[in-house]
């Protein structure tokens, strides 16, 4: 019998030990094989870490009654089920005429298509910007003083807005298909761990590596990719979408997967043109905060600052206002041992995000801090958020010294409403110039970022102290639109043909729930379609 050992807390001092052995510590018997299923630290304040782990266990036969019944049985259980994939497509389907095309190459994009390979079809993928590679050496080099490319920068190239990030994997949507996701990650490069770790994350250094591995795999199961490749229209008779031009190309589609991010704005100015069916949606907007990751290292481990056993420490916070006030404030995305880096598409605007290496061994730790915006604050049309954003970051832009250096602020003068007069050091890798963040910021979000500060200062000392640096804005952390799409099918309400995904598309918000988006998009392509004939 194979049984499931929850909730085993193992503290600093073992861990490292072999799980089988710590197992058979607790139930008393020896025990042949231990797998790690989950592990998870504790490290609330006020008590020593201690992480927890969840352990898939093989007993000597004989022995599984005895530690049912034992002290111990209210731990142990069966494994859990995995979920069966998705039901085999009707046997009768039309044919697509055309093969299917998926506009993008971010998470959404590439599991579309990852789904589509696996169920016969031959998807022909888009990309704007150029590959990982190239991508990668456009943009270190802005980094190092080069001129900036509007089609390869942290937002735009394989792998999407994703592929320079942390690369968190965690997500609080509970679909099966998380696990679907993990595993191929796991199979194109990304560590083991990432399959039980409770906060799983691949690190900026590592993710176009798998990203590369996926594509290579596509294209080895028929997949094509095309890179600087932008869609500039859509093609549509009869009032369906039947195509997509680029250029002067025009490429016939049987559907179209449109993966394009939260940030390709001329996309989806082309799709306002064409009365695609949107609406606006609430989103966050805020400012990146950032502290030495020794001070973060110290709030959340306390005594135990140090110990070899303990990761580089992270945090999740939430403010909650009062009713009536701009909405609670949270942080979001945040990164450890990372850095804080400029996230645009275009010159004369600016935004910033965060990203950690692996290893999360930098100096500093950084978060975004946002505030739920709603429509009422730009009103109905999807437009207004776009251009909330758009007349934010300009200002941005400015206020940072018009060369992508960032406008900054101390935590404590932000929360006395004057200008630093001074800066401390920060990650972010151009010039951080002293501003008014306030200027950033839509109205209502500075009281209740302020107000949130001064709360997490009570319940961390020193979070909004004098070694607490702010640069903004956060503004590209979830899209201010949602393309309304029929629930069952996925299919745009307006445009029979168009299946739009992603965060873009305001259906997701980060890797895993992208990913997710684009498998069920390509699995409802699969319920209504059979592959083109050879």
């Amino acid at each position: 019998m194979t049984l499931v050992l929850r909730n085993l807390r193992v503290p600093l001092a073992l861990e490292g030990t072999d799980p089988a052995e710590l197992a058979g510590r607790r139930l008393g018997v020896p025990v042949s094989r231990a797998r790690i299923v989950r592990k998870s630290l504790d490290a609330r304040a006020g008590r020593e870490p201690v992480f927890i782990y969840s352990l898939e266990l093989e007993l000597p036969p004989g022995l599984e009654q005895r530690v049912l019944r034992g002290r111990h049985a209210r731990q142990l259980g069966p494994p859990e089920t995995r979920p069966e994939g998705p039901a085999a497509p009707p046997a009768h389907r039309p044919a697509l005429r055309d093969r299917p095309v998926v506009v993008g190459t971010g998470p959404a994009g590439l599991f579309a298509a990852w789904r589509l390979v696996a169920e016969g079809f031959r998807p022909l993928l888009l990309e704007r910007g150029p590959d990982v590679n190239r991508r990668s050496k456009d943009w270190h080099g802005f980094l190092r003083g080069a001129a900036f490319e509007p089609e390869s920068n942290l937002l735009f190239g394989e792998g999407g807005a994703g592929a320079f990030s942390d690369g968190k994997l965690t997500t609080r949507i509970k679909d099966p298909r998380v696990a679907t996701v993990l595993e191929a990650l796991a199979a194109h490069g990304a560590p083991e761990s990432v399959l039980w770790l409770a906060k799983p994350h691949v690190g900026s250094n590592a993710l176009p590596g798998i990203v590369r591995s996926l594509r290579r795999g596509l294209v080895a199961a028929g997949a094509e990719v095309r890179f600087g490749t932008r869609v500039d229209d859509l093609i549509v008779e009869r009032g369906r979408v039947v195509g997509v031009r680029c250029g002067d190309e025009h490429i016939a589609a049987g559907v179209v997967v449109l993966a394009v991010g939260h940030s390709a704005r001329d996309t989806l100015e082309m799709l306002f043109e064409h009365g695609v069916e949107m609406r606006a949606k609430p989103f966050q907007m805020g400012l990146r905060i950032e502290h030495p990751q020794a001070l973060i290292d110290r709030l959340q481990y306390g005594a135990a600052t140090g110990h070899e056993a303990l990761p580089t420490a992270e945090y999740s916070l939430v403010s909650r206002r009062p009713a009536g006030h701009a909405g609670d404030v949270y942080s979001f995305c945040m990164c450890p041992g990372g850095e804080i880096l400029p996230a645009t598409e275009r010159h004369g605007l600016l935004c910033v995000n965060g990203a950690s290496p692996r290893a999360r061994d930098g100096r500093f730790a950084n978060s975004g801090l946002v505030v739920t915006v709603e429509p009422a604050a730009f009103g109905s049309d999807p437009r207004g958020g776009l251009a909330l954003q758009q007349r934010l970051e300009a200002r941005a832009f400015e206020l940072g010294g018009g060369d992508f250096g960032a406008p900054g602020q101390r935590a404590t003068d932000f929360l006395a409403n004057r200008v630093s007069e001074t800066l401390g050091p920060t990650s972010y890798p151009f010039a951080v110039r002293p501003a008014p963040l306030a200027e950033v910021l839509p109205e209502g979000a500075p009281a209740a970022l302020q107000a949130a500060l001064a709360d997490f200062d009570r319940r961390l000392p020193g979070y909004a102290g004098a070694d607490a640096m702010l640069v903004g804005p956060e503004s590209r952390s979830s899209a201010p639109l949602r393309m309304e799409r029929d629930e069952e099918t996925l299919v745009s309400t307006s445009h029979p043909g168009l299946y739009p995904v992603g965060e873009g598309a305001g259906w997701a918000g980060g890797i895993m729930s992208a990913a997710v988006d684009g498998l069920r998009a390509a699995e409802a392509i699969a319920r209504a379609f059979a592959p083109a004939r050879a």
